[in-house]
C-alpha cells in the first residue's frame, strides 16, 4: 500500500472548491461528509476554499481530502466498491 502522500497531493483552494462544485455539494455538506456534522463545519471547509496566505486559510488534512475525493468519486487511482460482500457472517 502506497503512503497517502504517493496517493495524492496538497490541493489548492480552486482544487478543493471545483472538487465540492463538481459533487454538487455546499460546504457544509462536503464538510459533513469528512468530518462531524456541526456548525461550525461551514466555516472549517470554507477555510480549505480561502486563498493560501490569507488569515482564514486552512490547509486541508490529506486524509480528509482523500477521504472526500473517495466518497464523491473523484479519487484519481482509487475507487470505493459500495456494498461488496466479504464473505464474512460477521459474528
Amino acid at each position: 500500500m502506497q503512503l497517502i502522500t504517493e496517493r495524492i497531493t496538497q490541493p489548492s483552494p480552486d482544487e478543493i472548491r471545483a472538487a465540492r462544485e463538481r459533487a454538487r455539494l455546499n460546504q457544509t455538506q462536503a464538510a459533513g461528509l469528512v468530518s462531524p456534522a456541526t456548525a461550525a463545519g461551514y466555516k472549517t471547509w470554507s477555510g480549505y476554499e480561502q486563498p493560501v496566505g490569507t488569515r482564514n486559510h486552512r490547509a486541508i488534512p490529506l486524509a480528509a481530502w482523500e477521504l472526500f475525493l473517495l466518497l464523491t468519486n473523484q479519487h484519481p487511482t482509487m475507487h470505493l466498491n459500495r456494498g461488496a460482500s466479504t464473505g464474512e457472517s460477521g459474528e
